[in-house]
């Protein structure tokens, strides 16, 4: 066999490998969860829910993620407790409205999400901007949230050397562009974890305009560092949990926001970066578990 042919030859078996890996094969049981859209506020949310128990955990995802960043420690709290996840407006597979990205328009929502669908004792588990979310959530409404668990949270102030600083319309707009290109490599779908319909399993970030637009309305109405006054506002005992080497939300914001707070505790993990959810699931899912079997704290400041 000439050289030319030779090289022809194995382009043809690389192909055919590729193809078959292409070709969906048959799942030989259900994946263990089945998403919902659920209804609040007039706003349709993709969520999922599992586990049993008294405490119910509320996991909030950041800018630009879906409850998939949770994937990896979902479970691990699903075996000791209830947890419900949801993707925020305007992102994943959840309604993507054409307004309402204010930090006080999406704790509204949030909050009669809370009011429908969500038991008490309730736990807040937010990240980033879900972090914001959480801490706005809890100050709003003390009477339904019993502790509340911040990974990295936004609210305070954001690194990436200033970037997020101000935010233009052209800035908002390569960002959404560049999100939408991300979820090639961040798929808003797994089927061998989370059972959708075929239309909704169908749905793709990459070719929704409505994405690319909510991201860019987030980014502009959206106050990152909205809420300095306000973390002094929660009653409940606070886990601060941060990587050292978070280039998003610096670790050393952890101690200007633990100076607002009445009762918090930190856990730091010296090798993570923005996402510990991600990076390390098996001790974030520890710390997130010791601290709801028992939530104590340090008193930060008086009333």
């Amino acid at each position: 066999m000439s050289w030319f042919r030779a090289r022809w030859w194995w382009l043809a078996l690389l192909a055919a490998v590729l193809a078959i890996g292409l070709v969906e094969r048959p799942r030989s049981q259900r994946p263990p969860h089945r998403a919902e859209w659920l209804e609040a506020d007039g706003i349709s949310l993709r969520t999922v829910r599992a586990g049993r128990g008294d405490t119910t955990l509320f996991l909030i995802h950041g800018f630009g993620e879906s409850l998939f960043t949770w994937r990896a420690v979902f479970d691990q709290l699903a075996g000791r407790h209830r947890v419900v996840a949801v993707d925020l407006p305007g992102f994943g597979g959840s309604e993507k409205p054409d307004s309402g990205y204010t930090l006080d328009s999406m704790t509204d929502h949030l909050a009669a999400f809370v009011d429908r669908w969500l038991d008490r004792p309730l736990v807040l588990v937010g990240h980033s901007m879900g972090g914001q979310l959480a801490a706005s959530l809890a100050a709003k409404r003390p009477d339904r949230v019993a502790a509340v668990i911040l990974i990295a949270p936004a609210g305070w102030a954001v690194g990436l050397g200033g970037i997020a600083d101000t935010i233009s319309p052209t800035k908002a707009r390569a960002i959404g562009w560049y999100l939408s290109s991300r979820a090639f490599l961040l798929p808003e779908h797994d089927l061998d974890w989370l059972e959708e319909p075929p239309g909704r399993a169908d749905y793709s970030l990459m070719t929704d305009p409505a994405y690319r637009r909510s991201t860019e309305r987030v980014l502009g109405d959206f106050d990152f560092s909205g809420l300095r006054d306000r973390f002094r506002l929660l009653t409940q005992p606070v886990l601060l949990v941060w990587g050292e080497l978070d280039p998003v939300i610096p670790y050393g914001i952890a101690d200007s926001i633990r100076g607002q707070l009445r009762c918090s505790k930190l856990t730091s993990f010296p090798t993570a970066l923005h996402r510990p959810q991600v990076e390390l699931p098996d001790t974030t899912a520890s710390a997130i578990l010791s601290f709801v079997a028992n939530p104590s704290c340090i008193p930060s400041i008086r009333d």
